[in-house]
């Protein structure tokens, strides 16, 4: 099998999303495939409820979009290691760039 980059969008809140909002990012990376994530629209809700360890640990990229920031009054939200702001148009690089894209 060959690698693939794949690149999770996760635009759902914790309570929307629920427990298994990783799951296949997880699986994708245990399966040592390129993984991205970013949080969008009410995604970025989970910079709030706190990421999982294991899945800063595993994922190679994760972004935060900063017009989503913005719209939902996180602006001034300090982010958690490892998780980069972007802007909209480096978001659409990012879809055009991966092989498979999973949205929520």
């Amino acid at each position: 099998m060959g690698f693939k980059n794949f690149l999770f969008l996760q635009r759902q809140t914790p309570r929307d999303a629920g427990p298994e909002a990783f799951d296949l990012a997880l699986t994708a990376a245990a399966f040592d495939q390129t993984v991205q994530l970013i949080f969008l629209d009410d995604g970025v809700f989970w910079l709030n409820a706190g990421l999982p360890a294991l899945l800063t640990e595993t994922v190679e990229e994760i972004f935060v979009e900063r017009q989503s920031l913005v719209a939902h009054g996180l602006a001034e939200l300090v982010l958690p290691d490892g998780v980069a702001s972007i802007e909209q148009d480096r978001l659409a690089d990012l879809i055009r760039g991966a092989d498979v894209v999973v949205g929520r």
